[in-house]
């Protein structure tokens, strides 16, 4: 069994080898892969701490007799640098019980294999995949992966499993289905938002999985203003002092959402929410993201009253853009923006907020994907500001 010394300098090697041209089979030359030892172990040049000098040129000693490195003592003893025996690279692999990358690699592709699934709501996962494997490829590190196997395969289940969810779950209860434990997926949420959330088309990677129906609270969609709910019996929200807040539950019991000539409007903050007075309109709180339930019910809304006109209030920020435009994809509701132009910019200059590095960028990204906010988008950035509801007058 190796010795810890031995073993950190047995590591320190084959990650150099692993990290060359000569893994991926690139390198026309032949590499040398050598470690300093006093880089390795600064205490080494101190001439004051000789047992901690002869422990390490003892260890080195053993490497070399076993043919795993290489190197030359000068005449004081000193050894100034370790070569790896690169005849002897799997017997290195073997001393220190260390996975050679080229097995592990291997087990990720077979992994991925399982994952590649022709069907379009897998797309976050075959994107991540297929950017993984040019990864290996150029011999680049696997992201969300750290070497442990067990661990990334939990991630990667968990990714499919959340694409495919289509009814609403608490996210202990979808937990337990997936892993028989309900905080297992808590654990490894940070990772498996921010894959789907990079590889995905989504607002905000903070609601991943609520868009997709896994929550921490019970979904509510408020609303007032002016409609009539049919729930088995009619609400009429005009009789309503306030906003009535409609469960789960409720929205499945909902048979209709009768307008008459009203418009809709969607608000994205929930202070602007309450502040918004209706003029003639059923106002529905959208809570930043907008999952399958508050999605149906904005469909049931329009399926009763396709001649509505239907508005979108938001932040004047790329994110506030973004909502709208996944809200229009995801409704196939022709939605227009309500007080998200130059003009409101311009009347609450004293609660502009500076950009910052990633807005920039988003913007410039949005003004080139979406031409009907460029001028917007371009105002913004010369502007250097955005807007949030909450700062509207």
């Amino acid at each position: 069994m190796a010795t810890k010394i031995e073993s950190k300098i047995l590591n320190a090697l084959l990650d150099s080898y692993e990290k060359s041209k000569t893994f991926i089979g690139e390198n026309k030359n032949q590499q040398t892969f050598k470690i300093s030892v006093a880089r390795l172990f600064p205490k080494y040049d101190d001439d004051s701490d000789f047992a901690f000098y002869k422990e390490i040129n003892t260890n080195l000693e053993s490497l070399k007799i076993k043919e795993l490195i290489s190197y030359k003592a000068e005449r004081s003893g000193k050894i100034k640098t370790v070569f790896l025996e690169q005849n002897s690279i799997l017997e290195s692999y073997k001393y220190i019980n260390r996975i050679p990358k080229a097995d592990t690699n291997s087990l990720l592709l077979k992994l991925w294999a399982e994952y590649e699934k022709n069907d379009e709501i897998y797309v976050p996962l075959l994107k991540y995949i297929h950017e993984q494997k040019r990864h290996l490829k150029e011999n680049k590190n696997v992201q969300f992966f750290d070497g442990e196997l067990s661990e990334y395969k939990d991630i990667l289940l968990a990714a499919k499993a959340i694409l495919e969810n289509q009814n609403e779950i608490f996210i202990r209860e979808f937990s337990v289905k997936l892993f028989n434990n309900s905080k297992r997926l808590e654990s490894i949420e940070s990772s498996v938002r921010s894959l789907l959330y990079n590889y995905g088309e989504y607002d905000d990677k903070e609601t991943v999985l609520e868009e997709h129906n896994i929550i921490k609270n019970p979904t509510y969609v408020m609303l007032k203003g002016k409609g009539i709910l049919n729930l088995g019996q009619k609400i009429d929200l005009e009789k309503i002092s306030g906003d009535i807040g409609l469960s789960t539950q409720s929205l499945r019991a909902l048979l209709s959402v009768e307008l008459r000539g009203a418009s809709v409007i969607t608000i994205e903050n929930l202070t602007s929410f309450h502040k918004y007075q209706p003029n003639n309109e059923l106002v529905i709180y959208l809570g930043g993201f907008h999952n399958s339930v508050k999605r149906d019910f904005i469909k049931l809304v329009y399926k009763c009253n396709s001649k509505a006109k239907f508005k979108h209030f938001g932040d004047i920020d790329a994110g506030g853009f973004y909502i709208l435009e996944h809200l229009k994809n995801k409704t196939e509701i022709d939605f227009e923006p309500f007080n998200m132009n130059i003009e409101t910019l311009e009347k609450n200059k004293a609660h502009w907020i500076t950009l910052t590095a990633n807005d920039k960028k988003r913007l410039c990204n949005l003004a080139e994907k979406f031409p009907d906010y460029k001028k917007t988008a371009d105002y913004m950035l010369e502007n250097n500001c955005k807007l949030e509801q909450e700062g509207e007058a």
